[in-house]
């Protein structure tokens, strides 16, 4: 299995560089969507409510995620305690994922995409890839693009500040795909990375 760690921060394209390498026959495993089944689990619930108010529970049981989002992306203290709430079994779920109880990567051969949007925040999980890939855009146009998505242009702008800069994500990564321009431009750049380090390893393994 080659296991390659995809980062970007908001609206930079990382769901569509996802999208486009499922496409090619990709496994594609999103830390985001983790990161919300991990928030349901009652011990993870619990030092949410704790640390952000137990109003951030609706009457129903589920979790107001935009209540959530707005006390926790406040400023870079609250930030960091939802990190450290969920980030922990997050991890431990991605690690079984890969090594399974046998500590050896599971589906030998395959291409798994792991997209992690604050891997240079907390890049404790590079060692378990064979590559890191990184999603940059300048921050006026990421901005644009996640307000045009429907975004709070508040909630747009404290985001942004407390993620890592693309100066940070490039430092980590061994290759970068740059998207100020429209989506053919940038799945034209994805493709010439498959065709140069993954297509041959997946034909490889159908022989």
């Amino acid at each position: 299995m080659y296991v390659v760690l995809l980062t970007g921060g908001l609206a930079s394209g990382k769901d569509t560089v996802s999208a486009h390498l499922a496409q090619l026959g990709a496994t594609v495993l999103d830390l985001d969507l983790m990161a919300r089944e991990v928030q349901a689990e009652e011990p993870v619930l619990e030092g949410l409510t704790s640390a952000f108010g137990s109003d951030i529970v609706a009457p129903d049981g589920s979790l107001d995620r935009p209540l959530l989002a707005r006390r926790a992306f406040a400023d870079r203290r609250s930030a960091e305690r939802l990190n450290a709430i969920c980030w922990p079994p997050v991890k431990e779920r991605v690690a079984d994922y890969l090594l399974g109880s046998t500590c050896q990567p599971r589906n030998e051969g395959a291409l798994l995409v792991v997209q992690v949007p604050l891997l240079a925040e907390a890049p404790d999980l590079i060692d378990l890839a064979d590559e890191v890939l990184a999603v940059c855009a300048d921050e006026p146009l990421r901005f644009k693009r996640a307000v045009a998505r429907g975004m709070d242009p508040e909630d747009a702008r404290n985001r942004i500040a407390l993620q890592a800069s693309d100066e940070q994500r490039r430092a980590i990564s061994d290759t970068v795909f740059l998207n100020n321009g429209g989506l053919d431009e940038l799945r034209a750049q994805v493709d010439a990375w498959y065709a140069d380090r993954i297509a041959d390893r997946i034909e490889g393994t159908k022989l």
